[in-house]
Order: structure tokens, then sequence, then C-alpha cells
């Protein structure tokens, strides 16, 4: 395949912060195109619509779309220009979120939210792309961590949004909030983008690019051989473990808490808010852990594997007392789980820049972790349809600490390597 044209470079403070606003406006608005359907599955289910088993797999489609999509476009976002992927990714997402809420069955949705996955999985890769063309060293990795802020932030916005509009009007309505926002973003980055190429440096020509390369010792392998000799596939069922317990069990939460206390589909949504105000201080946590034992991934990881299973012993004992101790309790769970998320899909992949691997790493881990995530949003509605809450989260569990004791394997990797 033909190799993209190199991005410029921007070295005007001015326009490396409005590459990075921009950057992360995208990003935040992306959630609210995607965890609204979460917000608005209660009362989806509660005007029987959809079964919990339904409504689980209609979870699954969008997991497992968008899953396929960060491995397709993890390796497509190096060649195809990233101002258009992102405009089409924004805007497709939001048509896709008219027509989840013009939809009435099972079929439909599952169809409509499906396509939403994928279409929202051409917004990341891109991104990642963006800051390692166009930004230098430092800034490259401050706006790799600090964009982690925008998934909280846009997490918080759609609970709050998506409970101001339950309150007041049907669950469709939640949908096409998100439409018109997805929409005006999509030409907010088009026009902003075009802005700020405009003042930055010409394209890098080929014999400055060979000299960077050689500045940074890149050594090219290929992806099968890194899967291999780095460790990553030991790392495979932990990472699917972390997906079902970061967005799984995310998705869930608020119709977990209605349904459990007793309380009305708007007012769990707010609750449910508190959890990205506490994951944005897991993804900060995540990088002071990392450098307190040595740069070891493996280590750091099994620390927050730890911290997610005295969450989940405490939800166990203690999470019938009030729904704003499980959201606690939750929140603990959830938070370590973005600490995990900020170790294996944002810094870990850094390790690649030799190999020029970065995105295509970053990618198949990303989509690894919806895999996981895809499969637990459909079993958790079975479970929950035919178990219970309480036999769910046992099950949450037992899985969270196999993972925990799976990554002891990448850590002796780490070690030896």
């Amino acid at each position: 395949m033909k190799k993209a044209k190199v991005l410029c470079r921007i070295r005007d403070r001015v326009y490396v912060k409005r590459l990075f606003l921009l950057c992360w406006l995208v990003y935040c608005v992306s959630y609210i195109g995607r965890l609204n359907y979460s917000s608005a599955m209660a009362e989806i289910i509660s005007e029987h619509i959809l079964t919990a088993s339904q409504a689980g797999f209609i979870s699954m489609a969008y997991f497992f779309a968008y899953g396929t999509g960060q491995m397709i476009n993890g390796f497509l976002g190096d060649r195809i220009n990233p101002r258009g992927m992102i405009f089409v990714g924004l805007f497709c997402s939001g048509l896709s979120n008219i027509a989840m809420g013009l939809s009435h069955s099972a079929s439909w949705m599952a169809l409509a939210w499906g396509a939403n996955g994928y279409f929202q999985a051409m917004i990341w890769a891109p991104i990642i792309r963006i800051f390692a063309e166009m930004l230098h060293g430092e800034d490259r990795v401050n706006c790799s961590v600090n964009i982690v802020s925008s998934q909280i932030v846009g997490t918080l916005i759609s609970y709050l949004l998506s409970a101001g509009v339950l309150a007041v009007t049907a669950w469709p309505g939640v949908f096409i909030m998100a439409a018109v926002l997805l929409a005006a973003a999509s030409f907010l980055w088009s026009m902003g983008f075009w802005d700020i190429c405009r003042h930055g440096e010409t394209a890098l020509e080929e014999q400055e690019i060979k000299e960077t390369c050689r500045q940074e010792e890149q050594v090219p392998a290929s992806f099968g051989e890194l899967m291999v000799t780095s460790g990553i596939l030991t790392l495979f069922i932990p990472i699917m473990v972390h997906g079902m317990l970061k967005d799984g069990v995310t998705s869930w939460v608020p119709t977990y808490i209605s349904e459990s206390f007793g309380i009305a589909a708007s007012f769990s949504v707010l609750l449910t808010s508190i959890l990205p105000v506490i994951n944005l201080s897991g993804a900060y946590l995540a990088r002071f852990v990392y450098q307190k034992t040595g740069e070891r991934i493996g280590l750091s990881v099994c620390f927050f594997f730890a911290w997610a299973t005295a969450g989940l012993l405490l939800l166990c004992r203690l999470g019938r007392l009030s729904p704003v101790i499980t959201a606690c309790f939750l929140a603990m769970i959830t938070a370590s789980m973005m600490a995990v998320n900020t170790l294996v899909v944002n810094i870990y992949p850094l390790r690649f820049l030799r190999q020029g691997r970065v995105s295509g790493v970053s990618g198949f881990l990303n989509a690894m972790a919806y895999l996981g995530t895809a499969i637990s949003t459909f079993t958790i509605g079975l479970m929950v349809e035919y178990r219970g809450w309480q036999a769910t989260i046992y099950v949450w569990l037992a899985v969270t600490v196999l993972a925990g004791l799976l990554c002891l394997l990448f850590v002796r990797k780490e070690r030896n390597g």
C-alpha cells in the first residue's frame, strides 16, 4: 500500500495548544455519542422495547464493531489523511445516532449501534498519528497522556446531558442530542485542522525522515514478530478483562443502580456521573505508579488489578447499603481499569517507536480490550436476566483475580526482556 504523505510539523506554542484542544474536543464529543445508549438503556428496557439480553446484545454489537474498527483503522490511520478520516467518523456517527433514535426494534437498533461503533473507531488512531508526526518529543508525550481527560469529561457530559434529556423528554431525544453535537464537531474539526496545518512547517522531506528514524534507532519489524517476542500475548486475557470492567460494566451501571434500589432511571444516570470524575484520578495515578515501579508496565498493571479486586469484594459485601456507597465502589473499580487502560493503550505502545509500530500496537491492544467489552456487555445481560446481579458480580470478581494472576507472566517476561 502506498505510504501516506507525512504531516506538517507544528512548532509554534500557540498552534500546539490549538491542535491539542481540537483533538481533545473531538474525542470528548465522540464519547457523548457512544455512552448515551447506556444512559437510555434502563428506560428502553422499562418500556419493554428491549429485554435485558437484547439490550446487552446491542451493546455487544457496538463494542465488537468498535474493536474491529480499531484494529483496521489502527493500520489505515497511518496512511489516510486524518482530517478526512476523523470528519467521516464524527459525521457518520451522528447519522447512526439519528438512526438509533428512530429505531424501535432490537434488530434495527443492533444494526444502527454497530455502525456507530465502527465510525467511532475512525477517530482514535488518526489522533495518535497526529501527535506522533506533528508534535515534538515532550509535546508528543504530554498530549498522548493528557488526552485521557477528554474521555472522562466526555463521559461526565454524556451522563449529565442524558439525565437532563431523560428528565424532560423520551429516550430518543438522547440520541438526537448526540447527533447534533457530533455533526457540529465534525465541521469544527475540518475547519480547525485545516487552519492549524496552514501554520505548520512544510512536510518533512524524505532525507529528513530517514535522519529522524536514524536518530531514534528505528528497527522495522513485522507485527507477527512483535506478538511473539514482546510479551503482548501474555497480556491478551488481562486486556480483555480490563475492557470488560472499564466499559462493559460501566454500560450497565445505571441499570444496575436503578434495578437494585428501585430509583428513577434519570437519577441513577445522574448518580453514575461520579464515575468519570474519579476515573480521571486513575489515569494520572497510572503515571505515578508507573514511575514508582521503575517504568515496569507489568507490576503497575498487577497493582491496579489488585485494587479492582478489593473494590469488587467491597461491592459484594457492602454494595446493598445504599446507591451512593454502591456508586463509590463501582468508581473504585472503573478508576483502576482506567489506570490499566492508560498504561496498556497509551504508554506501553510507545515502546514500539523503534519498530515503527506504535499506532498498530495501540490499535491492536484497544481492539482486544473492546473484544472483552463486547463479550461482557452481552453476557452481563444474560447473567442478570437468568442469575441476578449478585451472581454477576461474583463472576466479575473471579475473572478479575484471574487477570491479575496472568499479569505475573508479563512481569516475568518484562524482567527477563
